[in-house]
């Protein structure tokens, strides 16, 4: 039998569209204000990269179309974030959540 307090809370989870100019400023501000710890390029559906790269690299695979996604681990705050971005038609989908491993 579960009670309220055994269950295990989820982390919120966040997603925003972003358009070229919020992307580029996005990069900017990881690459400024983040402590990035990895980058993990989505090659195709269901294939992930089988190394990480540097966030520049990254950055290029994305706008190229050579990578169809990234997953971007970083540490902010205090706290740690991994977040997803995927390419989608006039944009990428970015989906944040924070990670809490205690």
């Amino acid at each position: 039998m579960n009670t309220e307090d055994e269950t295990p809370k989820l982390p919120d989870l966040q997603q925003a569209d972003l358009d070229e100019e919020t992307l580029d400023r996005y990069f900017l501000d990881l690459q400024e204000c983040a402590e990035v710890f990895a980058v993990i390029p989505k090659m195709g559906p269901g294939y992930v990269a089988p190394t990480a790269v540097e966030l520049r690299e990254g950055k290029s695979l994305l706008r190229s179309g050579q990578a169809r996604g990234l997953q971007i681990r970083y540490g902010y705050q205090g706290a740690e974030w991994w977040d997803t971005l995927i390419v989608r038609e006039g944009g990428v989908r970015m989906t944040r959540i924070e990670q809490n491993f205690s």
